[in-house]
Formats: C-alpha cells, sequence, structure tokens
C-alpha cells in the first residue's frame, strides 16, 4: 500500500515538473522573438521611427501705416551780416534780391579812417628814421662814457629814448594793420546763396560790428509737426510724402528735435524738390508697417 502511494507521488511530482518546464520554455521563447523585435526597431534610423509632421504658421501681410501732420517751408539758414569796419554804408544790392556767394552786397567806405592811415604811414616812415638815428647815437654814447665823456646816467637816458621810440613805432604799426583790415572787409560779400532781407538803406553810418543785413538761405527745409505719441516710429532717413495745393514731392527726415511749446515735436526734411518758402502743407509720414 505503501508502495503503491510512493508511485502515484512520483508521478505526481512528475507530471508538475513537465508542466513547469513547458511554460518555462515558451515564456523564454516570448522574451527571445520580443528581444528580436526591439533589435530590428534599434536598427532602424530614428527619422525613420517616427512620423514626419508639417507646421504652417499663417504669414500677415504688410500694410503700410502713415501718420498725417502739417508743416510749413522755411529757409534752412539765416545768416546775419555784422560789419568789420565803420562808415557810410554804400548799398550793391536790395531786400528779397536773389544772390550768389561772394557778391558785394554794400560797400562802406570812411574818408577819416584813409586819412587816418595816410597819418600813419607817414608817422611811421618818421619814426623809423628817428629809431636809426637814435640807435647810432646810443653807440656813440657807450664810446664816449668808456673814455669818461659822459655818465652812465646820460647813457640810460639815451637808452630810454631809443626805447620809447621803439615802442611809439609798433604802436603805430598796430593800429595801421588795424584800420587796414577793417578797410579790406569795406566790401561786405554774401557768405551763401540766398535772399538779401533788412538791409540798412543807402547813406546809413554803421559802426563796427552793426548788423547790416541778413542772408536767407535759398534751400528750403521743412518743419513738420508731430504728435509726441508717434515718437518712436520717427527715424533720420524717413521718408515724408508731401500733398498741396498742386504739389506732390517726396521728403527725408534730418532731424527730430525736441518738443516744442505747444506739445509737439518738431521735425526737419529736405524736400526732393525748391519749393517756395512760408507754404502751409500737409504731408504722410510712414510710421510703421503691420
Amino acid at each position: 500500500m505503501c508502495f503503491r502511494k510512493e508511485i502515484f507521488m512520483n508521478k505526481r511530482s512528475l507530471l508538475i515538473f513537465s508542466l513547469l518546464l513547458l511554460f518555462s520554455s515558451s515564456l523564454f521563447a516570448f522574451f527571445e522573438d520580443n528581444d528580436e523585435e526591439t533589435a530590428k526597431t534599434l536598427q532602424v534610423p530614428k527619422q525613420e521611427r517616427h512620423a514626419k509632421v508639417s507646421v504652417v504658421f499663417p504669414k500677415n501681410a504688410t500694410i503700410p501705416m502713415s501718420q498725417t501732420v502739417t508743416g510749413i517751408t522755411e529757409p534752412r539758414q539765416k545768416i546775419t551780416i555784422n560789419t568789420l569796419s565803420e562808415g557810410i554804408l554804400h548799398v550793391k544790392s536790395f531786400n528779397g534780391e536773389l544772390v550768389q556767394k561772394g557778391d558785394v552786397v554794400a560797400t562802406i567806405s570812411n574818408a577819416q579812417q584813409k586819412s587816418t592811415m595816410t597819418i600813419l604811414k607817414s608817422n611811421i616812415k618818421l619814426l623809423r628814421q628817428q629809431l636809426l638815428a637814435q640807435k647810432s647815437k646810443l653807440q656813440s654814447a657807450k664810446e664816449m662814457m668808456k673814455l669818461g665823456i659822459l655818465s652812465k646816467n646820460q647813457l640810460l637816458d639815451q637808452q630810454n629814448l631809443l626805447e620809447g621810440t621803439r615802442i611809439s613805432l609798433n604802436q603805430a604799426k598796430i593800429e595801421l594793420n588795424r584800420l587796414e583790415l577793417q578797410n579790406s572787409a569795406s566790401a561786405v560779400k554774401a557768405p551763401v546763396a540766398g535772399y538779401v532781407d533788412s538791409l540798412l538803406p543807402d547813406g546809413s553810418y554803421v559802426a563796427y560790428g552793426q548788423t547790416l543785413c541778413k542772408i536767407i538761405d535759398a534751400h528750403v527745409q521743412i518743419r513738420l509737426f508731430v504728435s509726441p505719441l508717434f515718437a518712436k516710429e520717427l527715424h533720420i532717413g524717413q521718408k515724408v510724402n508731401i500733398k498741396e495745393q498742386g504739389i506732390s514731392a517726396q521728403a527725408k527726415i534730418i532731424a527730430i528735435l525736441p518738443q516744442s511749446s505747444d506739445n509737439l515735436l518738431d521735425v526737419i526734411a529736405l524736400p526732393s524738390q525748391p519749393l517756395p518758402v512760408g507754404l502751409h502743407i500737409e504731408a504722410q509720414i510712414q510710421t510703421a508697417q503691420t
């Protein structure tokens, strides 16, 4: 009885062992297959393991934005001419005349000045002769002092006399040079091309440094008045379109000035063609793109 029971137990154990062996073989085969699939996957390049996706972003259309402003044409510069001489004014032009650079606008004559120059030239000639004579006397005085004929004080007097003559000669030369400089500036010339303005009447007496006239530059610029809200949109070289009274022109911004008293920015632009002074215009400044 015990023997049969032992045989039965051995058969049961053998059966269980067979089942476990079968299950283990299947499990190992499963993992082996998966390893092969994984290896195959790793052999495929990374860019081929995933699907390609293209993303298209919408492109905004560019629409020019502009700001409409007002402005006025004005001369680029207004130069004041002051006299470098004094005397009677003789005008060679008239107010409103267009002159070119270097043209004589007026001359200044001074008869008394010319007379003074003549006297100074004569005095300078005499002083030079006197200086030579005193140098010769000084040399003789030195020799006489060595012989004991003249004292040292007498020699010093002769030296002081010579020095005084030399000072007078230098002063006369300086004054003559000053008058000659004024005389050479008696012809008043236009420093730039432009229009004569505020010219003094002919025959007026003018003093040294007095305002004679003004030259209004023939070149015109445009002063635009722009709201400070658009300050960040402005830059040098920006284009401006001008349309006023049948005039169609373009301009370019050359300067952006600080705010004026009426809380607007003064923007200076140069037109592409000549424009009359004092023309009130309306302009468009391209400020941005959207």
